[in-house]
């Protein structure tokens, strides 16, 4: 088949196949995959394991005979001449829903080409899409040489571990390709860090602080219950009080966004504990705390902390509080910072343990993932470079960001798609990927379709050394 007279057909697929699509997506978006307590054949919880069977039933009606590993990852194959295959992974899970949206997190809506709703961004619209590429090259008789498998993950968003139990019954595919980032290519991804700080609080004038509701995203929102107020403190307009009982419950609201783009947001918890501190709000015992949180939130660059460094593959690192409680004489604060190649793991743990340290608290290390780059003169790169470039004109180079993608997970693997690399104008009813009224834009994702066909065409004419980077 010539290469336009594929491009000419995925196009027709979509236009016969869009009702299905938004139908199986709006679908997937009811389910509220957040992870939670594990259970029998559910590890990320019951969320998680509902949409993924509703994902292998959405297979199972395409005609693939679909698989899952434990309730860990799910997958159907298209068979090519070869047993290697090349993959494509997307994920079901999601970040909680959040406060701030006007549209029901859970019910996909339509404005214009724009879907809203939490997973149509991040990342279930991509799956749907990626479903729909191997059903379209199955039924448009395109010869494959490699087998092309459709991975479908179920805990990306809190800590890909997934991927481990999967590999662990499963082969490496010789190449990857995640689809949960940018065109045209990203050739790396910072190092991934997460950790906690555990600091005494004693007994003073706040009896309770909450803020955030996941580990990767900036807070929209962050509440501090107070034993006492200032009638004559004026509030700026991200805050606002009110009597609750015997307290004053004063909320702080901010922008959300995904910690790979902190400089998207505003942290709400950051707003909050510049008021206190600058307020006299707090007890000299609550102080030494609150100024250590104070300096985590103040920058999204690790300035405060001490932590600040950058390179010129991937830029500077950049670090966010996640989520923050106060209560029963402790502050737990959850951080999310990610690292070029300039410090590493052990740095950072090193001079989080002191700053913990020095407020009489303690550190400790959730999770680390080394920074991953491979060179765009790459033999695989180029291929999907050229695929992106031949369907939408554009010259973009390929970058190197601060997201954590499947990519990293797997031997030879790249994050391909499907958002545009220029920045998009949305609507102002259109939120960010973690943020509230999360929204995709339709047209993107059937351009999308056309580079993915379109890639994995020219994949097949790779051998398989190039595609696991061995030497011919």
């Amino acid at each position: 088949m010539q290469e336009q007279e594929l491009l000419r057909r995925a196009q027709a697929f979509l236009q016969e196949n869009k009702e299905a699509i938004l139908q199986d997506l709006a679908a997937l978006v009811a389910i509220p995959s957040v992870a939670g307590p594990p259970a029998p054949g559910a590890p990320f919880g019951p969320g998680p394991r509902q949409a993924l069977d509703a994902a292998l039933a959405i297979a199972r009606r395409m005609g693939f005979e679909p698989h899952h590993h434990q309730g860990y990852m799910g997958w159907f194959d298209l068979p090519g001449r070869q047993k290697e295959h090349i993959a494509t992974i997307t994920h079901l899970d999601v970040v909680p829903a959040g406060e701030g949206w006007h549209f029901d997190p859970f019910c996909m809506e339509r404005r214009g080409q724009w879907l809203i709703g939490r997973g149509t961004d991040d990342d279930k619209g991509a799956l749907v899409y990626c479903m729909y590429l191997a059903k379209f090259l199955r039924e448009s008789g395109v010869p494959l040489r490699y087998t092309l498998r459709t991975l479908m993950g179920c805990a990306e968003e809190t800590g890909m571990r997934d991927v481990g139990p999967y590999l662990a019954a499963q082969p490496q595919p010789a190449f990857c390709l995640s689809s949960d980032a940018l065109f045209p290519v990203c050739s790396g991804e910072k190092g991934l860090f997460e950790g906690e700080w555990t600091l005494p609080m004693p007994a003073g004038k706040v009896q309770r602080l909450q803020s955030g509701d996941a580990s990767n995203m900036i807070p929209e929102q962050a509440v501090c219950w107070l034993r006492e107020w200032d009638p004559t403190l004026l509030l700026p307009a991200d805050l606002s009080v009110r009597a609750e009982g015997p307290l004053f419950r004063l909320t702080a609201r901010g922008v959300g966004a995904h910690c790979a783009m902190p400089e998207r947001g505003v942290s709400a918890a950051g707003l909050l504990l510049d008021f206190l501190l600058q307020n006299g709000l707090l007890s000299p015992g609550e102080q030494p705390a609150f100024a250590l949180l104070q300096k985590l939130h103040r920058s999204f660059y690790g300035e405060g902390l001490g932590l600040a460094c950058r390179d010129d593959i991937f830029g500077p690192l950049t670090c966010a509080g996640g989520i923050l409680r106060v209560e029963n004489g402790l502050a737990r604060q959850n951080m999310n910072i990610r690292y070029p190649s300039a410090t590493s793991s052990g740095s950072l743990t090193s001079a989080l343990s002191a700053l913990a340290k020095s407020a009489g608290g303690d550190f400790r290390l959730l999770s680390a993932s080394a920074p991953f780059y491979i060179p765009p003169e790459d033999k695989v790169l180029q291929t999907l470079m050229k695929a992106y470039r031949d369907v939408t004109g554009s010259g973009a180079p390929a970058y190197a960001w601060g997201g954590g993608t499947y990519a990293r997970c797997f031997r030879r693997a790249v994050s391909f798609g499907p958002g545009l690399p220029e920045d998009e104008e949305k609507p102002s009813c259109v939120g960010s990927c973690h943020g509230p009224d999360e929204g995709t834009n339709l047209a993107t994702l059937d351009q999308s379709f056309s580079v993915y066909a379109l890639a994995v065409y020219r994949l097949q004419n790779l051998t398989l050394a190039q595609l696991e980077g061995r030497p011919e």
